[in-house]
């Protein structure tokens, strides 16, 4: 039964709430209930033969109260950080279990004498974390336990020594027969560990109830973590260790002790040992392993103030172009140069078509400012066609051409997309021609349609366009105006000369397919066309719509074999997936050789972050270059348009960040969140990442969608830990000499991290136990912290001005100032007006 008068319901304005403890009513133990009653009439005793049981003679009945004693159950343990046979840099985490069991460490009462309050009533477990060479049965800290029974862990009365014990070992001394156990048989998993070993590492009486506390999650939490210790709804026991793994790296195992007949060995402030030499067998609970890196590389917050340059104020130094270093332009050429450097562009060598050697202007697909997007033009076949003409310094913008060979080279490269873009084409080929060339009365596109006088030729005249009639008008009418007389013409003298009638007649020409008659010309300025043709190629894209394809007529639809018209959906065929996903990848820049994305190894130096806007414009240049392998005839480029419409026509705005630093390789699940606004606000939507990637070892790559108002990058948030902070201009590789504790409030608003720091001089050393000869060292001297932590609170007013009864913390204000809180850096967007280069294409 809970205590509710010491428990209070979770604050609806947190997600998290930290609680002192959480104490049940009865520990476990045997009680005796006793019962008496009085009868009387008229204040006198009426009960004379004493049929009740009085005061004198009560009735009793014993009462068991039992709670866990020698293990915890598995579906007990929430989660443990750091996780179970994991490897990482932990050397400023204080290793902590989550019980799932939230009075577990309290429903035991391991004092001699009962306590008179809840809140006095010591932890019966605690946390102790053990390195290599510190526990005789597990030197290497892989986790292995020795067995034993219930009855043989004990001194007391009904206990039995294990053979295997020497007289060297110690037990614990209770009495079994005080709180039965239910199988004296019961196997336990015990630890071997030195009394020196045990004093270093264990906590003091008050340090223990600092180290335990309550974690409430109320239903406010969106469950944003996903880690070995998962925030999620309810009520959970925290036990944290107050040892600091070293920062030289090793192997570690935590394991979660019973107390039970070691109270009277517990240190008392930092003297050291003085007792005899002898081993203790402790009971293990629970327990885990895990290995921690040596950390020789700067912290996350060193790492990001690096991304910060020492000149400017405006942040034009973290887009990506390549730095002016202060020149300054003189004369109007210059002041051209400088212009198209902080637009991104730079000076590439190039040979142009006629072999002559020059330079020209290159920028790739990330641009320092807004791209300006180009007007829908004629799609284009080949590179050449992609050159801009700068005509004022006879030189070339070679940006859209050099897009075009990349996506045609990183299509070529790839076999399988070639082979199914070229029967991607031949499939749209079959499948358009039988529909597009039925007669005008089946609603088929008539042969004659468009063509004859329709709107792709009105308005055209003279011998060029008559021939071009007469050309795509077919083969019987090519025949029939070669075999018809010349027109007379008149003679010298005024007189017609008569026709002459052609010698041979040619054999007629077979008609040409209709499909040669379509140009995107015609699919743009006929919308009926262009749903026809869509139609048509249905059964490849699996996009039949059922009330477009009725009234395309019976014989489409018969020829489609019925395929969507009965509103299932048609699955598109494999080669139109193959490519689709392929072509996506592409406009996420999948594929593209990096000196594409970042030409100069200046814009993006080591420690680096840089922003950068997408040039919509260059991507969709490098689609279209993909989708010229293998083009043959005009109908490819139609059928393209229609299977490839919408990654041929540039989406909205994307911008984007690279990253060059270690911060890649020490942090590989490094959180970016792009926010819309500029201003922190818990409101602001986050915008889409489109890719991650990791380019190169120390290269992160971040495609946004949107642009976003500010850029957070954050330490993974894995889960709620415990444990020390970096200054932000920290640079030892050694966390304890440099380390701080980052004060929290207790007033409002609770828990918000503050710009204050405990102590005031960074360095965490003064805060240690002194460590035995070849002990366990790193270990926190946690009610000296408690009170320093109170102090500073109370200098720097993060606490309620009236709250002065105390010159401690208490342990869920402990918990919440020794929280290792994400570190992050933000980035927020200065509004720059956009600018572009234009030019002529050649």
């Amino acid at each position: 039964m809970i205590a509710p008068e010491y428990v209070t319901d979770p604050d609806p304005n947190l997600t998290v709430q930290f609680v002192d403890f959480l104490v049940p009513e009865l520990a476990a133990g045997t009680y005796t209930l006793t019962a008496s009653q009085t009868l009387t009439k008229d204040g006198k005793d009426a009960d004379e033969k004493k049929y009740l049981p009085t005061a004198d003679a009560p009735v009793t009945q014993q009462v068991e109260v039992r709670a866990p004693r020698f293990g915890v159950q598995p579906d007990w343990v929430h989660g443990f950080y750091p996780p179970e046979g994991s490897t990482g840099l932990y050397s400023t985490v204080l290793p902590h279990v989550t019980l799932t069991r939230p009075t577990l460490p309290w429903e035991r009462d391991i004092e001699s004498t009962g306590v008179d309050k809840p809140e006095n009533r010591l932890p019966w477990m605690a946390l102790l974390l053990f390195a290599e060479g510190e526990l005789a049965e597990d030197p290497h800290c892989f986790g292995t336990t020795e067995q034993r029974t219930a009855t043989e862990i004990t001194a007391g009365k009904n206990g039995s020594r294990h053979p295997d014990d020497k007289a060297d070992v110690t037990l614990p001394s209770y009495d079994l027969t005080a709180d039965p156990v239910r199988d004296e048989k019961e196997v336990c998993r015990t630890v071997l560990v030195d009394a020196g070993v045990f004093h270093a590492l264990a906590p003091d009486r008050q340090e223990l109830q600092y180290l335990t506390h309550l974690r409430r999650v109320n239903e406010q939490h969106q469950r944003a973590f996903t880690s070995a210790d998962e925030i999620v709804i309810g009520d959970y026991a925290v036990m944290v260790a107050a040892r600091l793994p070293r920062a030289a790296g090793g192997r570690y195992v935590a394991h979660l002790v019973s107390l039970e007949g070691w109270l009277d060995r517990l240190p008392s402030g930092d003297t050291d040992y003085q007792g005899p030499a002898e081993k203790l067998r402790l009971v293990s609970l629970w327990s885990s392993a895990f290995e921690t890196l040596p950390d020789h590389s700067p912290g996350f917050a060193a790492l990001t103030e690096n991304f910060l340059p020492p000149w400017g104020s405006d942040g034009h130094e973290l887009l990506l172009a390549v730095p002016s270093n202060g020149r300054r332009a003189v004369g109007a050429e210059q002041k051209e140069v400088l212009a198209r450097l902080e637009e991104g562009y730079l000076p590439l060598a190039c040979r142009t078509e006629w072999g002559r050697m020059t330079f020209g202007w290159y920028r790739g697909p990330f641009t320092p400012v807004p791209a300006e997007l180009r007007p829908n033009e004629e799609r284009r076949r080949c590179a050449a066609q992609a050159l801009i003409h700068l005509a004022r310094y006879g030189i070339f913008d070679v940006s859209l051409a050099v897009a075009f060979t990349a996506g045609r080279g990183v299509a070529l490269a790839d076999r399988d997309v070639c082979a199914a873009l070229l029967r991607l084409r031949e499939k749209a080929h079959d499948e358009a021609r039988p529909h597009l060339e039925l007669p005008a009365s089946s609603d088929g596109f008539a042969v004659g349609g468009p063509l004859d006088g329709g709107a792709g030729t009105a308005g055209r005249g003279g011998t060029r366009a008559r021939l071009e009639k007469l050309i795509t008008a077919g083969g019987p009418a090519l025949a029939q105006a070669w075999a018809a007389p010349v027109s007379p013409t008149a003679g010298d003298g005024g007189t017609v000369a008569p026709a002459t009638p052609v010698v041979s007649r040619p054999a007629l020409a077979p008609r040409l397919p209709v499909t040669a008659q379509i140009t995107r010309q015609h699919l743009l300025a006929d919308p009926g066309l262009r749903d026809r043709l869509r139609a048509a190629l249905s059964g490849l894209t699996g996009a039949t719509d059922p009330a477009t394809a009725n009234t395309l007529g019976p014989r489409i639809r018969d020829s489609a074999g019925g395929r969507g018209t009965d509103g299932e959906p048609v699955k598109p065929d494999e080669d139109y997936a193959l490519v689709r996903r392929w072509l996506t990848g592409l406009r996420r820049l999948e594929g593209v050789p990096f000196p594409h994305l970042v030409p100069d190894a200046r814009m993006l130096p080591p420690e680096s972050v840089r922003f950068f806007h997408l040039d919509q414009d260059w991507i969709t240049t490098a689609v279209e270059g993909a989708l010229s392998v293998g083009l043959s005839r005009d109908f490819d480029l139609v059928a393209d348009h229609t299977f490839f419409e919408d990654l041929l026509t540039p989406p909205g705005v994307m911008t984007g960040l690279l990253i060059r630093s270690q911060l890649v390789t020490g942090w590989p699940a490094l959180e970016v969140r792009p926010y819309s606004a500029a201003q922190e606000d818990k409101n602001t939507a986050t915008l889409p990442v489109v890719r991650r990637e990791a380019l190169a070892r120390d290269v992160l790559l971040v495609l946004i969608d949107g642009v976003p108002g500010r850029v957070e990058l954050a330490e993974p948030a894995q889960g709620l830990h415990f444990g020390i902070d970096e200054p932000s201009g920290g640079s030892t590789d050694e966390p304890l000499d440099d380390g701080i504790i980052r004060l929290r409030r207790l007033n409002s608003p609770l828990g918000q991290e503050s710009k204050y720091q405990y102590p005031d001089t960074p360095g965490l050393r003064p805060l240690l136990r002194p460590a035995p000869a070849a002990g366990p060292d790193n270990v926190l001297k946690v009610a000296e912290m408690a009170k320093g932590m109170r102090a500073a609170l109370l200098k720097h007013g993060l606490v309620d001005p009236h709250d002065t009864g105390t010159d401690t913390l208490t342990p869920s204000e402990f918990a919440l100032q020794m929280i290792n809180a994400a570190q992050r850096r933000t980035f927020s967007a200065l509004p720059r007006p956009a600018t572009s280069r234009k030019g002529q294409p050649t």
